[in-house]
């Protein structure tokens, strides 16, 4: 902390952000997710530590959206970056549909772990639970988003 309030003076100067986070933030655009977020409206954060998030998102019942994406992203993934994502569907380990990308390891720069799925795996009529853990090492956790169409 010590550190960060002696180069303040020195950003400040220099017209740098004092906002370390945020600047980092702004130079790394997101990636663009398809379909419509639902993220606001469905989604908490219900758990979280240093190297994890637990996100529960409540998944609409009737005819749409018919497609689901929960996706996770990460700055700075260098050759020993990993990141995984553990999704439940109420209660019970969920298999996401084909092309997922449920785990990574040493990938370089921004990356993400995915979970795409179709309304046919959840079950009929009833809104679920789908909650997810989030987990990374050597990496910089920086959002999840999840989104239908």
């Amino acid at each position: 902390m010590r550190t960060i309030a002696l180069l303040l003076p020195i950003c400040a100067l220099c017209g740098l952000s004092a906002n370390f986070s945020t600047s980092a933030q702004a130079q790394t655009p997101a990636t663009a997710t398809p379909g419509t977020s639902l993220k606001a409206a469905a989604c908490v954060e219900t758990d979280r530590m240093m190297d994890w998030r637990e996100i529960t998102c409540t998944l609409p019942a009737g005819a749409a959206p018919q497609r689901f994406s929960f996706r996770a992203t990460f700055t700075g993934g260098h050759d020993d970056t990993s990141a995984s994502i553990a999704p439940e569907l109420d209660g019970q380990p969920f298999a996401c549909g084909t092309g997922s990308k449920l785990s990574l390891f040493g990938e370089d720069g921004n990356v993400s772990v995915f979970c795409q799925f179709d309304r046919s795996a959840l079950p009929a009529g009833a809104a679920a639970k789908l909650k997810v853990l989030i987990k990374w090492s050597h990496a910089e956790f920086a959002d999840y988003e999840f989104s239908g169409d």
